[in-house]
């Protein structure tokens, strides 16, 4: 999906989507997931601090069958790899845009804790599709199966979940803020594409790291934008006022995660890939952003990271969550490993990973 242009910071009619291929066996037919431990509540934005250590989490499996007192590599090994390293997902897949089907949304819940409730069904959809959204079985698995992996106190600003499909091989899910108000935010699955489990798994992390990066306690929201979301012009006035990284929800906090993590790690590269996000021909902008990952791969956990600091973060994030810390030292493993200087989110580590077990056996 081609971004808009610079300025908007991959963000298209405000949401940041994460493109991946499918998910279904865990959602179709999967058990009951286990109750979702209660977290305790996420604390002020932090200062960096030396890294945590991390206390290996009690399963309820032989602790030989956790490497290195690692758990969660244990417990995925279920689902097989869920990162898969050698995948040929280029940018060019990712995005798509020219062979992207138009999204349909099938169904919207209101989410309420722990479940989603008040369906509201789509009436004026093909004939094809009807299926998939009179599929209620399925949309609740998809949901608790993210809340199964996300502990409720981390979702409290999700307001919608959004069923909808824009076909096979697309993009699998998204997160956006709501109509109503700029704290508050939609997440949104293909079920189209929600059959395959370490796509799913992988996608709906990536997801959260949304809204762990970009929620209120993190950025000031920005109403001017909000208000008047296509507007660039709007977007540039706003951004000239803030002294911190500017999203397109609205100015990060000195010590937001995002804010931290574009200090570090983007400084010297952002203008380079500024002039390379404000490309508006398709064809040549893809071209460009693969010459960029090619000489600064070893800066990036993903080809798909490049497209923008809060997608860096989010596909760093996820691999934080699944796999084991790195200890080689390119930077894209520094990338990784600069979660663990925050002891909440390392805690955070241990409840998905609790989560991903229950669902993993």
């Amino acid at each position: 999906m081609k971004k808009t242009p610079i300025l908007l910071l991959a963000v298209a009619s405000l949401m940041i989507t994460m493109a991946c291929v499918t998910f279904e066996r865990i959602i179709f037919g999967a058990p009951e997931p286990a109750p979702v431990t209660q977290a305790a509540p996420t604390p002020e934005p932090p200062t960096p601090q030396p890294e945590a250590t991390e206390t290996p989490i009690s399963l309820p499996t032989e602790s030989a069958s956790c490497p290195n007192g690692d758990c969660i590599t244990a417990c995925v090994a279920d689902l097989g790899s869920i990162i898969n390293r050698s995948a040929t997902n280029t940018l060019r897949q990712k995005f798509n845009a020219a062979s992207q089907d138009e999204e349909i949304t099938l169904a919207t819940y209101t989410i309420s804790g722990d479940q989603i409730i008040d369906p509201v069904f789509e009436e004026n959809i093909p004939q094809k599709l009807k299926k998939m959204r009179d599929n209620t079985s399925a949309h609740q698995n998809i949901w608790r199966y993210f809340a199964a992996l996300i502990p409720n106190d981390q979702r409290t600003i999700l307001e919608q979940f959004v069923i909808s499909t824009d076909g096979r091989d697309e993009i699998l899910a998204s997160v956006y803020q709501s109509d109503e108000s700029p704290e508050k935010w939609n997440l949104q699955v293909d079920i189209a594409d929600s059959d395959n489990p370490q796509d799913l798994t992988f996608t709906l992390i990536h997801e959260f790291a949304h809204l762990l990066t970009l929620n209120p306690d993190q950025i000031e929201p920005n109403l001017a934008i909000f208000n008047a979301p296509d507007d660039p012009d709007v977007y540039y006035e706003e951004s000239l006022s803030s002294d911190t990284y500017f999203t397109y929800e609205g100015c990060t906090l000195p010590g937001a995660y995002l804010n931290l993590f574009v200090e570090q790690y983007w400084i010297d590269l952002y203008n380079e890939w500024l002039e390379i996000d404000s490309i508006e021909d398709e064809d040549e902008y893809y071209v460009q952003l693969d010459e960029f990952y090619a000489r600064y791969h070893d800066q990036f956990v993903s080809d798909y990271a490049v497209t923008s600091p809060e997608e860096d973060i989010a596909e760093s994030f996820a691999i934080f969550i699944l796999e084991e810390r790195p200890t080689v030292q390119d930077t894209a493993s520094q990338k990784v490993r600069f979660f663990y200087q925050f002891p909440e989110l390392v805690k955070l580590r241990r409840q998905i990973a609790l989560g991903l077990c229950s669902q993993a056996k």
